[in-house]
């Protein structure tokens, strides 16, 4: 019996038409939809499938950071089994900030079928939007919550921008952490300049820039809220 094949798709960080042609190609093809939250993800796919683009729904099957350990060989094993199965995150490429490592790993490591199908992610979408710094990038997804670690990097960020000096900066930041995480980086970085990009693609989509001080005196006046993401540059 020849095995079946983990797809793993890129999905809209927002905007739903963001959805390519082969992502929904590949999301016809399966059997077993892995996702973070099936409530996130059944709105892709109801939209697809009233849409007539979906011909039917895929099997949802929970996959996130609190199981990824105890489940992932299952998944392997239906891929094994001759079963196509879709990888995604609630929003964006797997992987990127996002749970998927130990199964795309398992599938490698037996020697299955892999397919990578490339969609938006607030990374590369937050590079151009923002209009700062060059061609160099290093991406530190969200900062550790335990402060030691996040100076760390932070400091190793600031060496790295001084050597660099066509070098951004990228981090996904939590509404409830936003103010935090730039008093921090005022602390050790300075006050560096930076674009705040919020709710991307989405209906309300903002972009807002300035130093650090000016961002957190922006968030005094009105806290910053949904998704964000903050660029930063010398």
């Amino acid at each position: 019996m020849s095995s079946g094949t983990l797809f793993v798709i890129g999905t809209p960080i927002g905007n739903l038409g963001d959805i390519t042609l082969r992502g929904i190609e590949s999301l016809n093809k399966l059997e077993i939809l892995v996702c973070e939250d099936s409530r996130v993800t059944s709105r892709l796919i109801n939209s697809l499938t009233q849409s007539g683009y979906l011909n039917s729904k895929p099997r949802y099957f929970a996959y996130n950071e609190f199981n990824e350990d105890r489940v992932w060989e299952q998944v392997v094993g239906w891929v094994a089994e001759g079963k196509n199965v879709g990888l995604v995150s609630d929003a964006g490429m797997p992987m990127i900030s996002d749970p998927g490592y130990k199964l795309i790993r398992g599938v490698i490591e037996a020697g299955l079928k892999l397919e990578v199908i490339p969609g938006p992610t607030a990374l590369t979408t937050a590079l151009p939007y923002a209009g700062i710094g060059g061609e160099m990038v290093l991406y530190l997804g969200f900062l550790p919550k335990t402060r030691g670690k996040a100076v760390q990097i932070l400091e190793a960020s600031k060496e790295f921008l001084t050597r660099v000096k066509s070098g951004r900066l990228v981090l996904y930041v939590s509404p409830h952490r936003v103010q935090k995480d730039l008093l921090l980086i005022a602390e050790v970085m300075g006050d560096v300049r930076a674009v705040l990009l919020r709710e991307l693609t989405k209906k309300f989509e903002e972009r807002i820039e300035g130093t650090v001080s000016e961002l957190l005196t922006q968030y005094s006046i009105k806290p910053f809220k949904g998704e964000l993401v903050l660029v930063v540059s010398q």
